[in-house]
């Protein structure tokens, strides 16, 4: 007696074309979510780069405000608060 003839046959063949085509449809699935995860990442990343240099210039801008209030930074806060909000804008609308 062997171990085949005492094993319980088997739902099917594991290299039949419904599992094959069950396991490529899971395959898929997982790549597909892969790809939204990858895209996300990229997108952030992408996004935070564009905004960081005019976040970075606004808030040491502020900080010059608080530290040193002469008149002359008060023109160059608004200065560098034109450009975040410039810079901003054509971000959020950039075919205008």
């Amino acid at each position: 007696m062997t171990v085949r003839s005492r094993t319980p046959a088997s739902a099917g063949n594991p290299y039949s074309r419904a599992n094959m085509e069950f396991l490529l449809f899971v395959w898929d699935e997982i790549d597909d979510w892969a790809g939204a995860g990858r895209h996300l990442a990229a997108s952030t990343a992408a996004e935070l780069a564009v905004l960081s240099g005019p976040l970075a210039s606004a808030g040491s801008a502020l900080a010059l405000w608080f530290i040193v209030p002469q008149s002359h930074l008060n023109a160059a806060l608004l200065g560098l608060t034109a450009t975040f909000w410039g810079s901003y804008r054509s971000r959020l609308h950039p075919h205008r």
